[in-house]
């Protein structure tokens, strides 16, 4: 079941940035973009990226090519609803929750009510009008528990964000063969905090399982977030200091359980280089498909290969698949 308490699903478009901001450039350059750049074409376009766009051209440019170029689209499955149901909730949440219902909650804490604190905080947000079905419920059960407690240790004091789906839009150049080739990086940050020390934080809402192996590649949409920012002209959120996770259903599927991971910046050099990569496919206009997770395995069957395309759609509009027996006798070899 799909459940927006916000009322709609649609994203702001750019003529509501525009209004909101008065930034004409941001504005021009973004209806100048597209993630369907071809620079023989010479229209005039630029290449939009976006965290998600980067993130699925490392995961298999082929993929990319079919999303962006032929404008496929895979199947929402039952992961997807869960991730917009629990977004949509913190969303809501953090629009509505109004500063009496704070203050209310915080006096009650003082008194030394906690039981009752919490039960008013909970029944602030709104009941689906029928019941969930793939998990939301603990999920923002949660999550809730866990802003009740850090409302609770801060009394308040740089509790609420300073930003909730913020929508960042930035322009920056990108060195491709000595080459100068401008870029649009636009995207909706989940939420951003005041650190109380002078910096920001970004955070991330994830529903999905944590290990700590999902680490090392959250760095790197991290990295692109704070690239955004920093070429962006939304200085009220910089410098950004910190960054986080919220894994609130962390347990799922084998996962180590609810989970916060909150760290300083790290430096991320990859981030540069996918630009790099990115950019040069769509010079060389070459999005080959890279089906296999690790090695190939030799003399292994295909269908017994580890292959990223369990989790892909596309195959009956992919080039791998549509391979010849011969040519795919000769791969397995």
């Amino acid at each position: 079941m799909r459940y927006n308490p916000n009322g709609d699903d649609s994203r702001p478009k750019i003529e509501d940035y525009l209004e909101e901001t008065g930034n004409v450039e941001q504005a021009e350059s973004y209806k100048r973009s597209t993630y369907a750049w071809n620079p023989s074409l010479q229209d005039g376009s630029i290449l939009r990226v976006t965290k998600s766009s980067i993130g699925t051209f490392g995961w298999c440019p082929q993929q990319y090519y079919l999303e962006k170029f032929k404008g496929l689209r895979g199947e929402t499955v039952d992961h997807h609803i869960r991730g917009l149901n629990v977004h949509d909730m913190m969303e809501w949440f953090w629009a509505n929750f109004t500063r009496e219902q704070e203050d209310s909650v915080l006096n009650l804490i003082h008194e030394g009510q906690e039981r009752e604190a919490m039960k008013l905080f909970f029944s602030s947000v709104p009941a689906p009008p029928s019941s969930y079905e793939f998990g939301e419920d603990e999920q923002i059960e949660q999550w809730l528990r866990w802003q009740f407690l850090r409302l609770k240790s801060t009394d308040g004091r740089y509790w609420r964000p300073v930003g909730i789906e913020a929508n960042i839009q930035a322009t920056r150049f990108v060195t491709v063969e000595g080459e100068q080739i401008p870029i649009h990086m636009n995207g909706f940050i989940d939420s951003l905090f005041a650190t109380g020390e002078g910096g920001f934080a970004l955070m991330e809402l994830k529903t999905g399982k944590y290990n700590k192996y999902k680490v090392t590649s959250m760095r790197k949409e991290m990295a692109f977030y704070k690239m955004m920012l920093d070429h962006s002209p939304h200085q009220e959120f910089l410098p950004i200091t910190h960054w986080g996770w919220e894994f609130p259903g962390g347990g799922i599927n084998g996962g180590v359980g609810p989970t916060i991971y909150y760290e300083d910046v790290r430096k991320v050099g990859a981030t540069e280089k996918d630009l790099v990569k990115l950019l040069k496919a769509h010079i060389d206009m070459e999005f080959p498909p890279t089906p296999f997770l690790g090695r190939l395995k030799e003399g292994i069957p295909l269908e017994q290969q580890n292959l990223k395309c369990n989790w892909c759609g596309y195959q009956e509009h992919c080039e791998f698949w549509s391979l010849t027996d011969e040519v795919l006798d000769k791969i397995e070899v």
